[in-house]
C-alpha cells in the first residue's frame, strides 16, 4: 500500500494496531486513578522540553533532561502501589476471578440486607482502579473471603472493629476497622452523620464504590464520585453492585444510579436529575457533626442521628 509516508505493508499495519492496543490498555490502567494527573504533568513537562530543544535553549534543555531522568525513578517509588495493582490485574486469572466475584456479590448483598434488617451500621469500600492501600493501613490487615457470617461478625455491635470501615478487593476482605476521610459537616453535608460522610469523603477522593447501612433507619445506600445515592432494596443493590463493580469498567457511571435504571443509563443523567437526587438524599440525611477532618466512625445514638442514622 502506497501512502504519502511511503510503503505500508501488513506488518506495519499490525505494528500500528498492536501499539494502539497497548496504549489503550495503559490508559485503562490509569483511568480513574491519581496517576491520570501525573500523566498530564509528564506530557506538559515533555512539551516544555521539546520546545526548549527546538528553540535552542541549551541550559533549560539540560536541566529538564536531568530532572526527567531523576523523575522516572521518583515515579517508580511514589506509584509503587499503583504499579503493583496494575500488574496484579494483568496477571489475574479471568475465569476463576469472575466466578469468585459472582459469589462474593451475592454474599455481600445478603450480608448488607441482614445488617439493614437488624439496623446494624456498616461501612464497606470496594476497591476498583484506585488502590486503597493507604486507607487499609489505618485498620487491621485481613485476608479472608467475603461471606455473610464473616461480614456480620465484623459489624456486630460489640465487635472491636464495628466502628471502622472495611475494604474489599475483588472477593476478599483485605482490611477492617479502617479510617476513611470525612466530608466536612457543613453546607449540604450538615445533615449527614459520620458514617455517611465517611462514605462520601472516600468516594470523592477515589473511584471506590462505598456501601453504607444506616444504624438508625436500616437503609442501604451507595456513595460514588462524592455523591450519596438513594435508598436501595436487595434487588437494586445487587444490580448496582454487578454493574458498578463486577462488570466494571464495561460501563463507568460517575454517580450512583437510581432504582430501576442501569448504571450505563446513569451516565446520561441530566443536571436537573442530579439536583433532584441530591435533594432526596439531603431530605433523608443525618445530623451529627465531627470535629475531625479524618476520623474513625463513632457509634451514634438515636438522639444524635435523629435525621438519618449512619
Amino acid at each position: 500500500m502506497t501512502t504519502p509516508f511511503g510503503q505500508i505493508g501488513v506488518q506495519d499495519i499490525l505494528d500500528i494496531v498492536v501499539v494502539a492496543f497497548l496504549i489503550y490498555q495503559a490508559y485503562l490502567l490509569v483511568a480513574g486513578t491519581r496517576a491520570v494527573n501525573v500523566v498530564r504533568g509528564i506530557l506538559v513537562f515533555a512539551g516544555v522540553w521539546v520546545a526548549a530543544q527546538l528553540l535552542g535553549l541549551t541550559t533549560l534543555s539540560f536541566l529538564l533532561g536531568r530532572a526527567g531522568t531523576v523523575g522516572i525513578f521518583a515515579l517508580l517509588v511514589l506509584f509503587q502501589p499503583e504499579l503493583r495493582a496494575a500488574l496484579e490485574r494483568v496477571g489475574r486469572p479471568r475465569g476463576r476471578d469472575a466466578s469468585a466475584s459472582g459469589a462474593a456479590l451475592q454474599d455481600l448483598a445478603r450480608a448488607m440486607e441482614r445488617l439493614a434488617e437488624r439496623k446494624t451500621g456498616a461501612l464497606i469500600a470496594i476497591e476498583r482502579r484506585t488502590p486503597l492501600g493507604e486507607y487499609a493501613e489505618t485498620g487491621v490487615n485481613i485476608d479472608a473471603l467475603v461471606s455473610v457470617p464473616f461480614l456480620e461478625a465484623l459489624f456486630a455491635r460489640n465487635a472491636p472493629l464495628h466502628d471502622g470501615g472495611i475494604i474489599l478487593q475483588g472477593a476478599r476482605v483485605v482490611a477492617a476497622g479502617c479510617l476513611f476521610p470525612l466530608q466536612p459537616a457543613d453546607g449540604t453535608y450538615r445533615r449527614y452523620g459520620t458514617r455517611h460522610r465517611a462514605a462520601i469523603g472516600l468516594s470523592e477522593l477515589t473511584d471506590a464504590v462505598v456501601l453504607v447501612v444506616s444504624e438508625e433507619r436500616g437503609s442501604m445506600r451507595i456513595a460514588l464520585a462524592g455523591r450519596l445515592g438513594p435508598d436501595l432494596n436487595g434487588t437494586e443493590l445487587r444490580e448496582q453492585l454487578r454493574e458498578l463493580v463486577y462488570d466494571y469498567p464495561a460501563g463507568r457511571p460517575s454517580t450512583p444510579v437510581k432504582p430501576g435504571t442501569t448504571a450505563k443509563a446513569a451516565t446520561a443523567e441530566s443536571a436537573d436529575g442530579r439536583d433532584a437526587e441530591e435533594a432526596r438524599a439531603e431530605a433523608g440525611a443525618e445530623a451529627r457533626p465531627s470535629p475531625n477532618s479524618r476520623a474513625e466512625v463513632q457509634p451514634e445514638t438515636r438522639s444524635e442521628a435523629r435525621k438519618e442514622g449512619t
